[in-house]
């Protein structure tokens, strides 16, 4: 992952430097941010009045819990994207139409190990049939993303901005894989429990991003 995020920081630097008319005012800015991507970095090359490019690498890991039929789900979370961003500056300000691709990192392990009879699918397992529930939870690598923001990193006068993203990542349909280590749970069971937890994650096949943070121009 950090080397994704080198290469389109690379690139957004890339960009910016390319020539260019003189009047298009060659500038370059960093970024700081957090929000529901986990912390970000941005480089920013501003093209001309109306665009500028991003790069932009973000990342955060959580621990979590999870309840699905009776089992409690251990959950280590990973949150994150990196990739290009295009924006628009539609009246040559500080407001900004966003769009670009993304390398996503989103995604969870799961391990959950019953303590008392528990119904998985259609069946009722004691402890020891259950054994310990482990499994992941994947979305796409690759991933479109649109929103809106204000503040470019590479814009003047001042060298310090606020900065803010809203948006969405098109990550599409969590897929959950699911076994049992006692190898007592059917394939069928744990076919429906994977097609529950799937259903829980609908809401987060338009992944929400919401970003705050200060830029510095370069």
């Amino acid at each position: 992952m950090r080397k994704w995020g080198l290469l389109v920081c690379a690139a957004a630097l890339a960009l910016a430097a390319a020539p260019r008319p003189a009047e298009a005012g060659d500038r370059v800015g960093i970024g700081v941010k957090f929000g529901t991507l986990g912390f970000g970095l941005d480089i920013t090359g501003r093209v001309n009045d109306w665009f500028s490019v991003r790069g932009t690498f973000n990342a955060a890991d959580a621990d979590d819990t999870h309840e699905e039929s009776g089992v409690d789900y251990e959950t280590d979370v990973a949150f994150g994207a990196s990739g290009i961003l295009f924006d628009f500056h539609p009246w040559k300000k500080n407001f900004r139409l966003t769009a670009g691709w993304m390398h996503n990192r989103t995604g969870a392990d799961l391990l959950g190990t019953p303590t008392e009879n528990v119904e998985i699918g259609d069946t009722v397992y004691t402890p020891a049939e259950a054994g310990t529930i482990s499994g992941d939870v994947a979305f796409k690598d690759s991933a479109g993303y649109v929103g809106f923001g204000y503040g470019s990193a590479a814009r003047g006068p001042g060298r310090v901005r606020f900065v803010l993203d809203v948006g969405a990542l098109l990550q599409g349909t969590g897929a959950v894989t699911l076994s049992s280590s006692s190898g007592l749970v059917s394939q069928d069971d744990l076919s429906k429990e994977e097609q529950d937890l799937e259903d829980d994650l609908d809401d987060l096949s338009f992944y929400p991003v919401l970003a705050l943070g200060i830029s510095f121009r370069l």
